[in-house]
C-alpha cells in the first residue's frame, strides 16, 4: 500500500508539472519565436513553450491578434531564394500555405488589427535577363496587403526589376495597431539601412534616420500603441560595438536607448517588451536568449526564455480574446 501511494503521489507529481509547463492559461497572450530553424509559442513571460514545426527552416513568425494563428516562411526558391508564408494554429496542427494572387513568393509576415488581412514582403513577376552561368533574376519587390480569405494582395509601395543578388529592397513590415500606418525596414546591407512609415497610398510620413547619407541601421520598426513612437534596434557592426533597443520618437525624431539587444517586439499591449540578448556573439558559441522588459522606470530585463531567436507578439494594441 506504501508502494502505491507513493507511485500515486509522483504520478500526481507529474501530471501537475506537465500541465503547469505544456499549458498556457486561457486568454493569455502569447509569444512567438525561432529554436533551430522550428517555430515555438510561449507566454509572453516565457512559460508554457510549445514547439509548432519541425523543418528546420522556419523563420519570421508573427501571430494574430487574437493569438490563435501563426504565420512565418519557410522554404525558399531555388531561382529567387523567397520562400513562402505558411500558417500554423498556435495550439499545434498542420501548417498550409497562404498563397496570394499574383505573388510567386512572400516573406516577413505580419497580422493587420483586423486578423483577416497580412502584411508581407511580397516577390512577383521573376525573369532572368542573359543566358546561362551569365543570366541573371529580375523581380519586382513590394510592401503588399494580403487577404486570408480571398487570396487577393494589393502592393502598398513597390520597386520593378529588382536584381535579386543584390538583396531585399523592403524587410521587416509592420502596421500600426489602429491599422492607419505601414512601415518597412530598407534592407540596405548587413550594416546599414533605416525604416519608413507611409499610408495605405504609399505616401511616406515618416523616415528614420531623416538623413539619407545617414549609414546606422535601425531595424524592425514597430509602433507604439498611441502611434506616436517607434521601436526598432540597431545591430552592432563590429565587436566594439553593442547592439541597442530604442523608441524614437515621430513628434521631434529623437531616439531613447531603453535596452541592450535586437529583434524587440512589443508584448501585452505595449506594456512590456522582449527582446533577443546573445551570448558570445562573435565567437563560435553564439547563442541568443530572450528578455522581457517592463517598460516602467527603474524596470530590469529579465531572461525569460534560452536559445531562442525573433521574438513575435500578437498585434500591438490589440488584446488577446
Amino acid at each position: 500500500m506504501k508502494r502505491l501511494l507513493q507511485v500515486a503521489r509522483c504520478t500526481f507529481r507529474a501530471v501537475c508539472l506537465f500541465f503547469s509547463v505544456a499549458l498556457l492559461p486561457a486568454g493569455a497572450e502569447k509569444l512567438a519565436f525561432v529554436r533551430d530553424g522550428n517555430i515555438w509559442v510561449a507566454g509572453t513571460d516565457g512559460s508554457g513553450e510549445k514547439q509548432l514545426t519541425s523543418s528546420r527552416e522556419d523563420g519570421g513568425p508573427a501571430l494574430s491578434p487574437d493569438g490563435s494563428l501563426v504565420a512565418y516562411h519557410s522554404g525558399h526558391d531555388e531561382r529567387t531564394g523567397f520562400g513562402r508564408i505558411h500558417l500554423v494554429p498556435s495550439t499545434g496542427g498542420t501548417a498550409r500555405i497562404a498563397a496570394f494572387t499574383g505573388v510567386t513568393g512572400s516573406e516577413h509576415p505580419y497580422f493587420h488589427p483586423d486578423g483577416k488581412r497580412i502584411l508581407f514582403v511580397g516577390l512577383s513577376n521573376p525573369r532572368a535577363k542573359g543566358k546561362g552561368e551569365a543570366a541573371i533574376t529580375y523581380a519586382t519587390m513590394s510592401v503588399a496587403i494580403g487577404d486570408l480569405e480571398t487570396a487577393a494582395a494589393r502592393p502598398i509601395v513597390q520597386t520593378k526589376d529588382v536584381m535579386l543578388d543584390a538583396g531585399y529592397v523592403y524587410a521587416a513590415p509592420s502596421v500600426s495597431p489602429d491599422g492607419s500606418l505601414f512601415a518597412y525596414q530598407t534592407s540596405g546591407s548587413d550594416v546599414s539601412g533605416g525604416f519608413v512609415l507611409f499610408d495605405e497610398n504609399g505616401k511616406t510620413v515618416f523616415r528614420y534616420p531623416a538623413r539619407a547619407a545617414d549609414p546606422t541601421p535601425f531595424w524592425r520598426p514597430l509602433m507604439s500603441t498611441d502611434g506616436k513612437q517607434v521601436l526598432c534596434y540597431s545591430p552592432a557592426t563590429s565587436e566594439k560595438k553593442k547592439d541597442a533597443i530604442y523608441l524614437i520618437d515621430r513628434a521631434s525624431g529623437k531616439r531613447r536607448l531603453i535596452a541592450e539587444g535586437t529583434h524587440a517586439t512589443f508584448v501585452d499591449a505595449g506594456s512590456a517588451i522582449v527582446f533577443e540578448q546573445w551570448v558570445d556573439k562573435w565567437g563560435e558559441k553564439a547563442r541568443s536568449d530572450l528578455w522581457r522588459l517592463e517598460l516602467a522606470p527603474g524596470a530590469k530585463a529579465r531572461k525569460i526564455v534560452t536559445n531562442a531567436t525573433q521574438p513575435a507578439a500578437q498585434t500591438p494594441g490589440v488584446k488577446a480574446r
